[in-house]
Parts: structure tokens; sequence; C-alpha cells
């Protein structure tokens, strides 16, 4: 009997670890930005997405760039290199939606003329399924 009980214990234990594992891998989205160089990022998305993304370039409210990367011109996820010219005002947002994820981003460009990155809000869009 107490085989039993200890047993069941065990497995509810690992059934937990799985499930708090799980729920961290998915807050961590597969949408990264990266600076590559002087005045250079690199935006890496790793998702298929059936709809088009997104990207928004903003400073304060005011949208300053925009990107649409149809889903069809991708499989698998895609990259792309953006060349930011630094100017009057070094703190950027990149905005990065699609029909699975919305992602925020903070530019700060660094004295070295390199971009840094720093992840913000990351939103994930799952589809409702109802049972009854």
């Amino acid at each position: 009997m107490k085989t039993k009980i200890l047993v069941a214990g065990v497995m509810v234990a690992i059934a937990s670890a799985f499930t708090i594992g799980r729920a961290h891998a998915q807050s961590e989205p597969a949408v990264k930005v990266y600076a590559t160089g002087s005045e250079e990022i690199k935006l890496i998305f790793g998702y298929d997405s059936p709809g088009s993304v997104e990207v928004k370039f903003l400073s304060g409210n005011d949208v300053i760039g925009r990107d649409r990367i149809n889903g069809k011109s991708f499989d698998g996820g895609f990259t792309k290199k953006y060349r930011l010219l630094q100017g009057k005002n070094n703190n950027l947002r990149l905005e990065i939606s699609s029909p699975e994820v919305s992602v925020t981003y903070a530019l700060t460009a660094g004295a070295d003329g390199r971009w840094k990155a720093q992840l913000e809000q990351s939103t994930f869009n799952y589809p409702v399924v109802a049972s009854r």
C-alpha cells in the first residue's frame, strides 16, 4: 500500500515538473532582436505564420517606419536585417506582430554606435477552443 502511494506521489511530482517547465518555455517568445554591427539590428522570427508579420518602428507614440512580410514568403520563420541610423532620438521601440504572437522590444543606442535590444512585452495569441 505504501509503495503505491509513493509511486503515485512520484508520478504527480514528475507531471508537475513537466507542466512548470512547459509553462516557462512558452513565456519566452521565438522572436529575437540582436545588434549585428554598427547601426544594424537583426530580427529573427521563429514561427510558421500563414498570415503576414508586421514590423513597426516607433519613436514615442509616432510610427517612424513599417515593414510587412507576407506569410507565403517564408516557411519555418525568417531573419531580416534593418539599418537604423542614430539621430536625435536614440530610444526606439520595435513592435513585431503576427496572428500567433506580438512582441515589443526597446532599442537603445549605445555609445559605441551599436543598438541594444531589451524585450519589453510578449503576448501569445492562442485560438479559442470550446468544448461541450
